[in-house]
Formats: C-alpha cells, structure tokens, sequence
C-alpha cells in the first residue's frame, strides 16, 4: 500500500508539472506507474519507493533533454519533503534508480528499483510510441519538415535500442513485459507497418493543430 501522505503531495506538487508535457506527460506517467507497481509485485519490492521513482522519473526533462535522467535525479533529491517519507539510504536508490531509467542505456542500472523503472518506462505499443516520438522529433528537430523524414529520424533512433540478441533490451524477466516486447518488435520491425502507423499519427496531429502546440506550447523534448 503507497503512503497516502505521500501520494497526495505528489499528487499536488509534482503531476502538475508534467501537465505542459506532451509526451511525457500524465498518460506515460501513469502507464510507467503501473507498470512499475506490477514489477513490484513481482519482485516483493517497496511500493512508496516504487511510487516515487515512476512520478519523478522524468521530471528534468524542462531543463535538459540529453541528461533528463540526471536533471530528475537532482530534482527528486533536493525535494526536503521527501525526508519525510524515506530514509536517506532509500532516497538514494530512488535518486540513481531515475538516473538509470533511460531506455538507450547501455549500462545495467545499479539495483533492482533501477531495472524496474527502465523497463517500466518502454513503449511497447507501437501507436503510443508514433505518439510519443513524433512529438519528441519534432521538438528536437526543426529542420525536419515532412512526416515521412520525421518516421525515419524516429525508426533509426529507436533501432539503435536493439541489443546482441535481437531483441529490445529488457533488465526483469516479467512474462507481461515479454510478451509486450514480442507483440511490440512483431510491430516495429515490420517497418512498412512502422511507418504506416506514424504517418497517420502525423496526418492527425498535423490537422487538428497539435503540431503547433507541441513547437510552441509543451516543454518537454
């Protein structure tokens, strides 16, 4: 059971900052959230550390894209608030398990919470990901000015995400987690079908105006 304490101040004092995020925004926290408490299940693990990982993970990504990992890490361990509710030695975990989140981390993170929130935070639904990613790209790349240029800048950045085995790397052995990256490279790999999907997600959001709200509105990148 989470603190209800703590996920009220979370609640009231760190959501909202993902409110001008697009795509990190409270659909991907929730979903990395719940991934995250079903590994902990998994894995016997405490949930309020769990909790606080998911919600602060990517909070940094306002102040530097390229070291977000590092930014929320900073960001989570000078909230005093958090003294409150761990110890310091739970604090730090929760510290380097945000910073070992990243998906395009070679390095294995340095315990279990880490590899948890890593592979809490995989997009292994194609239509989420063309969500995500598009957005992403067209806030980091401006030069790029068509739909089909913005697919292959996403296509190659996430392929360099496979690993030696073929696969999409995953840190925990959870059945649920394996069975999504099955259906997910089934997806991807067909990049005919890749870039079916991200090329009707353009073609919404370049109708209904989203486009300029992800340039000019939303902080994350």
């Amino acid at each position: 059971m989470i603190n209800n304490n703590l996920k009220e101040y979370v609640e009231e004092n760190i959501f909202p900052i993902y409110e001008k995020f697009y795509s990190h925004g409270m659909i991907h926290v929730n979903n990395v959230i719940n991934n995250v408490m079903m590994l902990a299940d998994y894995y016997n693990l405490d949930k309020n550390i769990c909790y606080a990982m998911a919600s602060y993970h990517d909070v940094g990504l306002k102040v530097d894209r390229d070291n977000h990992e590092k930014e929320s890490g900073k960001f989570f361990i000078k909230d005093e608030v958090m003294k409150k509710f761990f110890t310091d030695e739970e604090r730090t975990i929760i510290k380097e398990a945000i910073e070992d989140h990243r998906g395009s981390r070679k390095v294995e993170p340095r315990s279990i919470y880490g590899k948890v929130l890593s592979d809490s935070d995989r997009d292994f639904d194609i239509k989420l990901l063309a969500k995500r990613q598009l957005a992403t790209s067209l806030k980091n790349c401006p030069q790029l000015s068509t739909g089909l240029e913005h697919f292959e800048n996403c296509y190659s950045y996430i392929m360099k995400r496979i690993n030696g085995e073929g696969h999409f790397n995953l840190w925990t052995n959870n059945q649920v987690l394996i069975e999504q990256r099955e259906q997910f490279e089934k997806d991807f790999l067909d990049k005919e079908y890749a870039k079916k999907v991200y090329l009707e997600e353009y073609a919404r959001i370049e109708s209904d105006g989203t486009i300029d709200k992800i340039i000019n509105y939303y902080e994350d990148y």
